[in-house]
């Protein structure tokens, strides 16, 4: 009877359902942005969906996860280098699933300007950029490699109080570009990128330029500096060069 019944057992688990658990998967982006927000609580220093990679470390963002599927963030040096500027950025999840991810993402950003007319100054509005990022991130299980494609719109105006002057201002341009990433060792990873983005990406009003980049990242968990990223980019036609740098805090 007791060799009957731990048969019994035995063929219960082997036909058991397996319990269905969160696939984690880490992603270390280079010109898109992962569609999977932080967790609650957690913090990360990484680029900002108005300002592209082109904007360079500098315009990353020090952002926050808010609730599990959104996050919020700001970008320090904007409030450094532009003395009464704004800016703000949001994402959130659209759709997080074990091979499939998808989000959208909000940026915008004010700086002071000034207009004048015959020398003197009749009006200070604001100079606003805005952007609407929509990311796709593809990682399939027990493979080493991820794909994540992205698609922004950005858009620019004078927040001017003449209407006309308003009008003509507004410009608005599509970027896009991949990610592709794949895991080499354990803890480790090359991510390649390639983007048609801004010159300078700061401002919708700029020449439109493919490049190319690549970044190598580390996952260091619970380490102040817990998945360092840096990586490089280069815009061919002009032979600017970029250095990237980027981290999460205390992931665990």
């Amino acid at each position: 009877m007791v060799i009957e019944s731990r048969a019994q057992v035995s063929v219960a688990e082997f036909y058991a359902e397996p319990e269905k658990t969160e696939t984690r998967f880490i992603f270390n982006p280079l010109v898109s942005i992962s569609a999977r927000t932080l967790p609650p609580g957690s913090v990360a220093f990484q680029k900002s969906g108005a300002a592209n990679v082109n904007s360079s470390m500098l315009a990353n963002a020090l952002s926050v996860g808010i609730l599990p599927r959104f996050e919020m963030g700001m970008v320090p040096m904007f409030y450094i280098s532009a003395p009464g500027s704004f800016n703000f950025t949001g994402k959130a999840s659209l759709y997080k699933g074990h091979e499939f991810d998808t989000a959208i993402s909000y940026s915008q950003i004010k700086f002071k300007s000034e207009i004048k007319e015959e020398g003197q100054i009749v009006e200070t509005p604001d100079l606003v950029l805005r952007s609407y990022q929509l990311v796709w991130t593809y990682h399939p299980e027990n493979q080493n490699y991820i794909v994540s494609p992205f698609a922004s719109n950005v858009c620019g105006y004078i927040d001017s109080e003449e209407s006309t002057r308003f009008a003509r201002s507004l410009k608005c341009d599509i970027e896009w570009g991949i990610d592709y990433q794949w895991r080499f060792k354990d803890r480790e990873w090359l991510t390649f990128a390639y983007g048609h983005l801004r010159e300078a990406g700061i401002s919708p009003y700029e020449t439109m330029q493919t490049g190319v980049g690549v970044a190598w990242s580390q996952y260091r968990p619970s380490e102040i500096l817990s998945r360092p990223s840096l990586g490089v980019y280069m815009t061919p036609k002009t032979g600017e060069l970029l250095y990237l740098v980027s981290t999460t805090f205390f992931e665990h």
